[in-house]
């Protein structure tokens, strides 16, 4: 008789993002595990969007306007109980955690997989503080893992060169998409669009800075940028461009982030790294052409579905995006070859390359 391959997944993750790249990762690899797997993700507290729509486990949530910090710790407590039941028991194949905290390894003799999103944490020290235990966690995790997933080919590179780990011992599975929602109605009009981040390696500074002659000269003309609002630094130095009434920020939902792709004239990403970047996808799933740095992954996810340019020069990034802006039938170029790109990366080609990966292990 055959029976499934069970493999457990830890709340690491799901205790710590109400949403994030990282959890739809994982929801979209547990749902769509085929015949012949079956999953068990122990938590019990979280207030993760994906968890929620999915309803793959039951979950509660602390009632009151209590800040989501200190929930997460909450969380993560009780939801690590919960896991260590699971792991003692030992009834399971397999073990995937969702992060780099090594907790598990005195709880169980089973095998695991660790997926490895970036190695930011080691190629930009400054941008994180001193005691943060993450590149020491994720190394340790490395180095036991019986198999190692990279995102990327860059990120497989990075990890080899960083950590020294032989290339045989990790495998590259690229993200999938599949946009669970539609756009809602048309927010902006005559935009460029910044997703994420501005931090660091980021790179919005120079970004904006290269811009801003052109904002200045394109008065209707505008840049909308999702994430935290911009602190005093930023919107001082908005305000010294003479651009501050034209850059906008906005928490958006799921379906107001498809419209902002789904509407704008170009999405630009000039991080100076990445381990994957599912923005480019998001872009490429809401027909909006993609303007990106020549660095680390993006090359490889999006091929020849872009314009490039240098992240360290502005004029480059000023060329590239007055490229796409003045030439209409170049836009319209990169919205059908994003679109074609999209078919790369399918959430049952991810989920299929994994499980081979599973299969080969225990």
């Amino acid at each position: 008789m055959i029976t499934d391959k069970k493999i457990v997944y830890d709340h690491q993750m799901f205790s710590f993002q109400k949403i994030g790249g990282i959890t739809r990762y994982f929801t979209d690899l547990i749902t769509h595990l085929p015949e012949g797997y079956s999953s068990e993700l122990p938590i019990s507290w979280s207030e993760n969007l994906y968890l929620l729509e999915s309803g793959l486990v039951p979950i509660k949530q602390l009632p009151g306007p209590i800040s989501f910090r200190i929930k997460r710790r909450f969380y993560y407590f009780f939801n690590q109980q919960a896991s260590r039941k699971v792991l003692r028991k030992e009834n399971y194949d397999l073990l995937h955690p969702t992060y780099y905290d090594p907790w598990f390894l005195k709880q169980t003799r089973k095998p695991y997989v660790i997926t490895i999103h970036d190695m930011i944490h080691e190629k930009f020290r400054d941008s994180f503080a001193s005691f943060d235990p993450t590149s020491r966690d994720k190394q340790l995790l490395a180095e036991k893992a019986a198999h190692i997933i990279a995102v990327s080919h860059n990120t497989k590179k990075d990890i080899i060169e960083l950590f020294d780990i032989p290339a045989s011992r990790i495998s590259v599975v690229h993200h999938g998409y599949d946009q669970r929602v539609e756009p809602s109605e048309q927010l902006f009009r005559n935009y460029i669009l910044y997703v994420g981040d501005r931090k660091g390696y980021k790179n919005f500074r120079t970004f904006i800075d290269a811009i801003s002659s052109l904002l200045q000269k394109e008065k209707e003309l505008k840049v909308v940028c999702t994430g935290k609002p911009f602190h005093k630094q930023e919107s001082e130095v908005l305000k010294q461009l003479g651009i501050e009434n034209q850059v906008h920020q906005i928490s958006a939902s799921d379906a107001q982030l498809a419209s902002l792709y789904r509407y704008a004239l170009l999405f630009i990403y000039p991080s100076l790294y990445e381990g994957f970047g599912i923005p480019v996808l998001e872009a490429y799933h809401n027909h909006c052409p993609v303007c990106l740095s020549n660095t680390s992954c993006f090359p490889e996810v999006a091929a020849g579905a872009a314009c490039y340019f240098d992240p360290l020069d502005k004029e480059s990034i000023l060329h590239a995006v007055e490229k796409i802006l003045y030439d209409t039938g170049y836009a319209n170029d990169l919205r059908r070859l994003g679109e074609e790109r999209l078919k790369e990366f399918s959430i049952e080609k991810m989920v299929t390359q994994t499980c081979n990966i599973y299969k080969q292990i225990g």
